[in-house]
């Protein structure tokens, strides 16, 4: 069992699959004190279960997790003394291995392309909910997070247009480098 310790990075599932992230500020008895998410969870949480999913090192590759019911929702949680907002909760479960994915991730087949308008994106993975794309370094992007874009899906069966909406976005080699898309369907 891989356990948690004071300053440990977390992903918090909070309502619906929605994650996210924080850390582990203090440890006492049998409550953990969070660093509160943002958009920040209101008091109106207190009592209800979350996920607290985590890796007990950054080469670990097994994510593990625990439910925990949320206690106290504090503004001035102080400790080495300065305050913070904080989410504190006591765990209900033991550490487990976890995966936050719901539904498995496959390489594209040969004949798959996706575009974006005239660009070609480069699949990473698929699966029937999203999938991870790649588009060409050196392009300024307008694209967002939350935003919705049209895709144009070409595979074995024929071609078909599909609505995603982008999850995460981030470059990988600075600004100019290539421009990295998580997206789920819609």
């Amino acid at each position: 069992m891989a356990e948690i310790k004071i300053g440990q990075p977390v992903d918090i599932v909070v309502r619906d699959g929605v994650i996210r992230k924080s850390s582990i500020q203090d440890i006492v008895n049998d409550r953990i004190v969070f660093v509160q998410v943002t958009p920040p969870l209101p008091e109106s949480a207190i009592g209800k279960t979350i996920l607290v999913t985590y890796k007990p090192s950054k080469d670990e590759r097994t994510r593990w997790s625990f439910r925990a019911t949320i206690a106290e929702v504090r503004e001035g949680y102080v400790t080495v003394g300065r305050g913070f907002p904080a989410i504190i909760a006591v765990r209900v479960s033991p550490c487990e291995p976890c995966d936050l994915r719901a539904y498995e991730r496959h390489p594209p087949q040969p004949a798959m392309h996706i575009q974006y308008g005239v660009d070609d994106l480069e699949i990473i993975d698929i699966s029937a909910a999203g999938a991870h794309l790649v588009r060409t370094s050196a392009k300024r992007s307008p694209l967002k997070v939350n935003e919705a874009i049209p895709l144009t899906i070409q595979n074995h069966a024929g071609t078909y247009s599909r609505q995603a909406r982008i999850v995460r976005r981030w470059h990988s080699r600075g600004e100019s480098g290539p421009e990295h898309l998580a997206v789920i369907f819609i």
